[in-house]
């Protein structure tokens, strides 16, 4: 078994740099004031939106199912 080699380095590096830009985002929205958000928020439900992510993932199981099947067929074809 091959042995993987990890660097930390960038990882940390990625860490941080997110870490610095969420607080000076953090900063900026509180010295610009509160922000109203209630025009975007009030345009949709919560329905609506759970609603969307089942038909997307209704989409995505019957991709993988027909997948699973055309590989069980070739597999049944080629007798293996």
């Amino acid at each position: 078994m091959k042995k993987l080699n990890f660097n930390l380095k960038p990882v940390a590096a990625a860490v941080g740099v997110t870490a610095l830009t969420l607080v000076s985002g953090a900063v900026m929205a509180q010295e610009a004031g509160s922000i109203d958000l209630t025009a975007i928020t009030g345009a949709f439900k919560a329905s609506d939106v759970i609603t969307a992510v089942m038909a997307v993932a209704g989409v995505l199981a019957a991709i993988y199912a027909t997948m699973t099947a055309a590989k069980m067929a070739l597999r049944w074809i080629r007798g293996g």
